[in-house]
């Protein structure tokens, strides 16, 4: 909503919002998910604790807000490069140089990473991501996928377009987490020359 149509007190909301999910961001990245503290988050953000509360119902329900802001920050960057395609060849390049660029800026892979980690530990947050993750996604997510990167390959060990994707992703978290136990084995170098051996396989992808 504009802010020219809020009044001053939701104006006044809407920044404390916008203060702690910037704190918010900082913080779980400094610190990881499990460690960070919601009193040091509304710190960071010049606010009380009790404002938090006033926001958010826990430090889950915050992370999940960031989780959702992120995913759109990165669908809005999906679409900018997407927008210079006028062809399923060309949104397969597209994609391939997002996951490349994505590939090496391992922030929130990791976080993310560590997030779902404790969701395995507590099956009850597992609902609770599943909700965010619907709310960013197409509805029909194999349909939108074919839509914008062809079909699958048919055959004998054929891969959903769904599924590649998750694969992608799921490949890049390891690569990243990898790369911190071995740096000299696995550097950003290495982690991208995979990473495009490995959308080249899932998409049938060749340049």
């Amino acid at each position: 909503m504009p802010a020219s149509t809020l009044n001053k007190h939701e104006q006044k909301t809407q920044e404390t919002r916008r203060l702690l999910l910037a704190a918010a961001e900082k913080i779980f990245i400094r610190d990881g998910y499990e460690k960070a503290d919601l009193g040091v988050i509304a710190s960071e953000a010049g606010r009380t604790k009790g404002a938090i509360y006033g926001q958010f119902k826990s430090k889950e329900e915050v992370f999940l807000a960031l989780y959702e802001a992120q995913a759109l920050r990165y669908r809005a960057k999906m679409q900018e490069l997407l927008s210079f395609s006028k062809s399923i060849e060309g949104n397969l390049t597209a994609m391939r140089k997002y996951v490349l660029e994505f590939a090496t800026n391992d922030t929130w892979g990791l976080l993310l990473l560590e997030y779902r980690l404790f969701v395995v530990r507590h099956p009850e947050a597992k609902e609770r991501l599943n909700q965010t993750y619907t709310s960013v996604v197409s509805a029909d997510e194999e349909k939108r996928y074919v839509e914008l990167l062809g079909p699958a390959p048919k055959g004998k060990g054929s891969i959903s377009r769904s599924a590649a994707v998750h694969a992608m992703f799921a490949t890049l978290s390891a690569l990243q987490l990898e790369s911190k136990f071995a740096p000299k084995a696995i550097g950003a170098t290495e982690i991208r020359d995979i990473a495009a051996k490995v959308f080249d396989a899932l998409f049938g992808y060749s340049k």
